[in-house]
């Protein structure tokens, strides 16, 4: 049931939605947790079906695939359909072993994994999949991705970003590699994290914590407020919400999505800024964050200054 109204969701998200449909489909997503996971497999599911209509079988398809479901059975018969694109060859010839997935800057795709598992990929990310009878191996090697994992013991699911290591079973959580280490945000359940560049304990992180991996293998848990953690990973519904965030740090998140930079004056750099933004709207960004600091924006060629 929960699939079948998913699948009615992505079709509208798809066309647009209106202010009261936009309303609706919020509250729908935080009635159960189940529905935001089921939203993005119906939404990857149907982004899979018009590119398996485009793929040539000679080059991506496997010689033995079924047909690939149209839209209108993909309304019709609802998670039957996207169990259809998941497994119907589609997604494993999408996601094979070894095969690199990158995005581009200001992309963000949400993709089914061959395991039922489903991925949502930030901008500017690397990483590669490789799945076997025992293990599920994820190598983020840059960027950003979050992680809804289908419940399989038997195939550890690990994610393998430099030295750290993530791994869980039946939960959902973000990994985002950083200049100094990696990072981990548990949106659900509980995952065990260790690092190859130590001998220390692995430790367990629940939803609801951050963990923080340096390089020189150190780790801290933080606990997270349900705000800071839908602000962290607004990301995914294309958002940047900004609470109270210094103006550099707000840009530096700007700048994952454009080619065209923000650069701040550093005696703007510490300024609080608040609200949220599009991920695409950096022109909406600078105006409105120059008005909170009391500074205005210059434009030279790639490059947007925010100064006194």
């Amino acid at each position: 049931m929960i699939d079948d109204v998913a699948c009615q969701w992505a079709a509208r998200v798809e066309r647009g939605l209106d202010d009261a449909e936009r309303i609706s489909l919020e509250e729908w997503i935080h009635v159960d947790r189940r529905h935001r996971g089921a939203l993005l497999r119906a939404q990857a599911a149907l982004s899979l079906l018009d590119r398996g209509r485009a793929l040539s079988p000679a080059d991506d398809q496997p010689a033995n695939a079924g047909p690939v479901p149209d839209r209108r059975r993909f309304l019709q018969y609802g998670g039957g359909a996207i169990a259809a694109a998941i497994t119907g060859g589609i997604g494993l010839s999408m996601w094979p072993k070894g095969r690199p997935i990158s995005t581009g800057i200001g992309e963000i795709r949400r993709m089914p994994l061959g395991d039922g598992s489903v991925a949502v990929v930030n901008s500017g990310s690397r990483l590669r999949v490789a799945f076997t009878r025992d293990a599920r191996d994820i190598d983020l090697a840059e960027g950003e991705a979050w992680f809804e994992v289908a419940k399989n013991r038997a195939r550890p699911f690990t994610v393998h970003a430099g030295t750290m290591r993530v791994q869980a079973v039946g939960t959902a959580f973000d990994v985002r590699r950083r200049d100094a280490g990696s990072e981990v945000v548990v949106t659900e359940g509980t995952v065990k994290l260790w690092s190859t560049a130590s001998g220390a304990e692995p430790v367990f992180v629940t939803a609801g914590h951050r963990a923080v991996m340096t390089n020189e293998a150190g780790v801290e848990i933080s606990s997270l407020a349900p705000a800071a953690s839908d602000q962290s990973l607004a990301w995914r519904d294309g958002r940047i919400v900004l609470d109270d965030m210094t103006l550099a740090a707000a840009a530096a998140e700007f700048n994952r999505y454009h080619a065209e930079q923000l650069v701040v004056d550093p005696a703007l750099a510490d300024k609080q800024v608040v609200g949220w933004f599009r991920t695409d709207d950096i022109d909406g960004f600078a105006s409105a964050s120059a008005a909170m600091v009391g500074g205005r924006v210059l434009r030279d060629r790639n490059v947007i200054r925010i100064v006194p």
